[in-house]
């Protein structure tokens, strides 16, 4: 779409309430599925067997990453509401399969599905961006942010209860429904596809294959490495053909008139510290909140021994309520600051509060509190920083490339954290709790200091398309 092409009609006020409420509840969807399973895991491992939770979360985050690198690009071309609706359905589709079966190969192929749904944060990230003015689109794209952290950490109590009370699967139940409600709020509030608004010439399927095979194998490495050694014939066999895959996809790119991905402009400042920031980000602080914390909140043995539902209320729903209310400030915060300086004021907070979780992580109440200031923090800041600097980062000729890969970034962050910190916190010992957590701060200071390698690029003209093309 073309970049800041004159404004002829902008929405109005109740048109972009509606067009945001659709698109939280698109995102919704796929939060749900992020936030409301943590509470769970006792109950999923109980039925599905030791390390299904992990399992489930590697190939749900897996396909969230190859799913944004293809077809947050592909909207460019398609149309962002066409693509919308292909992934809440596919979502939809899922969510039946996790919901039905009692065969864990079964639920994994359904989580698959369901990751997909990662892409609606860069669809909404990028629709608002082409039809909001510039401080409406901070404010609103806070708004989106925060449904990072759940839904004001009601989905977690909402997980934990359904869980005790009914089994993991009535968690999918309802994930199924909000999937639908997305589908009929997006096709009455997005604004409708303009085929002269789409990108110009073809989508690169033959950079879209390599692409997916390199991230895909990434991630596939990542679940291998930690369950048959990271020497293992396996591990190394996945991992080169992830090398020759990318390797491939520079030739082939560099050769390609509409590349998929713009070889030259990943190589700037602009770009590709932020892919690492969101990498390492997810492998560390996503870890603490959506694995370890839980994990040591229901283990019988060296944990405090909580249900789900206690687990939910302490140490889930207080950071994703600081998250809601933080988040939409953060994001008008940011268009006065920039959102490179809001990205590196999170990230010091993070780490500092991230060392204060490492040192009292046997202390229940302190725990809860600092896992709180986390959500400040990580989720409130930094994440709206990282959301939202996938989108305004990225090159004005290609506004989808960049944003695909950012959040290609976080299911192969996510991935990465599931990975190593699965065998280290399920040795089950408190030292084994704290090691995971130091390491994880270890994590965030080395994604400090690639926050400040990151350079802002610059913006002359805001973009605002016309309702009437």
């Amino acid at each position: 779409m073309p970049a800041g092409k004159p404004t002829a009609r902008t929405l109005s006020t109740r048109q972009i309430a509606f067009l945001v409420a659709a698109l939280l509840i698109a995102v919704m969807s796929f939060q749900l599925n992020a936030t409301m399973l943590a509470p769970a895991i006792r109950d999923i491992e109980t039925e599905l067997g030791k390390g299904a939770f992990a399992a489930m979360s590697t190939y749900f985050y897996l396909a969230g990453a190859v799913g944004n690198v293809v077809l947050v690009r592909w909207s460019d071309f398609l149309g962002r509401k066409k693509m919308m609706f292909v992934v809440l359905t596919v979502l939809t589709v899922g969510t039946a399969l996790c919901l039905l079966s009692t065969s864990l190969p079964v639920v994994l192929f359904g989580r698959l599905l369901q990751g997909v749904s990662n892409v609606t944060f860069a669809l909404a990230f990028l629709i608002m961006r082409e039809w909001l003015p510039d401080k409406t689109f901070g404010l609103c794209s806070g708004i989106v942010t925060a449904m990072t952290g759940g839904v004001a950490g009601v989905d977690g109590l909402v997980g934990g209860y359904l869980s005790d009370q009914f089994g993991y699967r009535s968690i999918f139940l309802l994930i199924g429904v909000v999937g639908l409600l997305g589908i009929v709020m997006c096709a009455a509030a997005l604004p409708a596809d303009d085929p002269r608004r789409h990108a110009p010439g073809r989508m690169d399927w033959k950079g879209a294959a390599l692409i997916a095979t390199g991230v895909a194998g990434i991630n596939l490495f990542f679940a291998a490495g930690s369950g048959s050694g990271w020497a293992s014939p396996l591990a190394l066999g996945i991992i080169a053909a992830a090398a020759a895959a990318l390797t491939i996809l520079v030739i082939v790119e560099r050769r390609t008139e509409h590349p998929l991905v713009n070889i030259d402009a990943l190589r700037g400042r602009e770009a590709w510290p932020l892919i690492v920031v969101t990498i390492l980000n997810m492998a560390s602080f996503l870890v603490v909140l959506g694995f370890i914390v839980p994990y040591i909140a229901e283990d019988t043995d060296s944990g405090f021994g909580l249900d789900g539902l206690t687990t939910a209320l302490l140490f889930i729903t207080p950071a994703a309520i600081i998250q809601l209310a933080v988040a939409p400030l953060a994001g008008r915060l940011g268009v006065r600051i920039g959102y490179v300086t809001l990205l590196r004021v999170g990230q010091v907070g993070g780490v500092v509060v991230g060392v204060l979780i490492a040192v009292f992580s046997a202390d229940r109440t302190l725990l809860a509190i600092f896992v709180a200031l986390l959500g400040l923090a990580y989720m409130g800041v930094a994440m709206t920083a990282m959301s939202i600097l996938g989108v305004v980062q990225a090159p004005d000729d290609e506004p989808g490339a960049l944003p695909g890969i950012a959040n290609a970034a976080y299911g192969i962050g996510s991935s990465l954290g599931f990975a190593w910190a699965g065998p280290v916190v399920g040795s089950g010992t408190q030292a084994s709790f704290a090691l995971a957590l130091w390491i994880c701060v270890g994590i965030g200071m080395v994604s400090l200091a690639m926050s400040m390698v990151l350079r802002p690029r610059a913006r002359t003209v805001s973009r605002v398309p016309s309702l009437s093309g």
